[in-house]
């Protein structure tokens, strides 16, 4: 006779999001080591009553790996399977697999080896379009079609422009027969002035040299161009809680302050090119010690705007000054959950011994 037993695991986060309240997430134990788990879509534990996928399987608790079979299915109806398949011994995904969007539509298909992605892959993005089609035999990927989210083809029959999205950074070069060649350069997710973090140097597919923040490397490149990351029911093995709790305060707007397209040193340039013929007007001898602010706003379209100076200066030469810098060239402006907004900039002067010193703040409007 097989016996139900609900047991209670009381999880204590470090999430920036989560409630003070210490995270309980339950679930059901059916026999020795069957579960019944809910996750949310991005394969995290959380609370049942928010919960939208759940896992039927087998947790060995010893270790806290799957093993053997498992199901997952949308909560919200069950007919629709998002994932199906098996774990090894040792916790590891294995065999042909094939993973559904909660909608039911597909998300990717391919055959995975003690926990690698291995021969050949599909990827989707929502809506039954296709993101990426590559290969993966004796650790060596090769891409061999890829779509941007429009649908436009990027590369075609392993040839083209190629990016790879990872946790930090993304990688984007050239591909030919499905592998990396010339100069690929890695960059922060988000940085719209482009700077590159990171380089590497391909010569017929084989990687040659690299460098980073770190200094020079010919060991082996960084770049994944194709793998676990690409599909979340690998966090699943994790048992990683979700960043927020069910019924906690909906997550923080995430913001991307304005930035110069050049970056912020260019930025200073720029400043520096404006203020520069108006400091060299003034007697700086008059002002043994001095601060002072101008502040403006930036529109939602990056315009610096209503200029106005504070702990005051000479009337005259901070007209001047306001004068130089609304000549200052557009910004990319701020972004909250990716929709452009206004915010608002400072720029802070200080004068010291017949000489002057400047910087500038960008802040969202509270």
């Amino acid at each position: 006779m097989k016996v139900i037993f609900t047991i209670l695991f009381t999880i204590i986060t470090a999430f920036a999001f989560c409630q003070p309240q210490p995270r309980r997430i339950m679930f059901r134990t059916l026999g020795k080591d069957s579960i019944n788990l809910h996750m949310d879509e991005n394969y995290a534990l959380i609370e049942d009553s928010c919960s939208t996928v759940i896992r039927y399987g087998h947790l060995r608790m010893q270790d806290r790996k799957f093993i053997g079979t498992f199901r997952d299915l949308n909560k919200y109806d069950p007919s629709i399977v998002l994932a199906e398949g098996r774990y090894t011994n040792e916790g590891q995904l294995d065999g042909h697999m094939i993973m559904n969007y909660l909608n039911g539509e597909p998300l990717a298909e391919g055959t995975f080896d003690k926990g690698i992605m291995t021969g050949k892959w599909i990827i989707y993005y929502p809506g039954n379009k296709k993101r990426l089609e590559f290969e993966n035999n004796a650790g060596q990927t090769r891409i061999l079609n890829a779509w941007d989210i429009s649908g436009k083809q990027t590369v075609i029959d392993g040839s083209g422009t190629y990016r790879s999205d990872l946790d930090m950074v993304y990688w984007e070069g050239k591909l030919v027969n499905g592998r990396p060649d010339g100069v690929w350069r890695g960059k922060k997710h988000e940085d719209r002035t482009g700077t590159v973090l990171v380089s590497e140097t391909f010569k017929n597919g084989s990687f040659v040299k690299g460098s980073g923040p770190i200094g020079n490397y010919t060991d082996e490149s960084r770049i994944v161009l194709a793998g676990n990351n690409l599909t979340p029911i690998t966090k699943a093995g994790l048992l990683m809680p979700s960043p927020r709790a069910c019924g906690a305060a909906a997550s923080r707007k995430k913001t991307v302050l304005a930035v110069y397209k050049d970056g912020n040193m260019a930025f200073m340039e720029a400043v520096k090119t404006e203020i520069q013929p108006v400091f060299a007007k003034v007697d700086l001898n008059m002002y043994p010690y001095k601060t002072f602010q101008i502040k403006a706003g930036i529109d939602s379209k990056g315009k610096l705007t209503s200029f106005h100076y504070v702990d005051g200066w000479e009337d005259r030469q901070a007209s001047a000054l306001i004068q130089a810098l609304s000549r200052l060239p557009y910004l990319e402006p701020t972004l909250v959950d990716g929709q452009p907004v206004a915010s608002e900039i400072s720029f802070n002067f200080k004068i010291d011994r017949n000489l002057y010193t400047y910087s500038f703040r960008i802040t969202p409007i509270k």
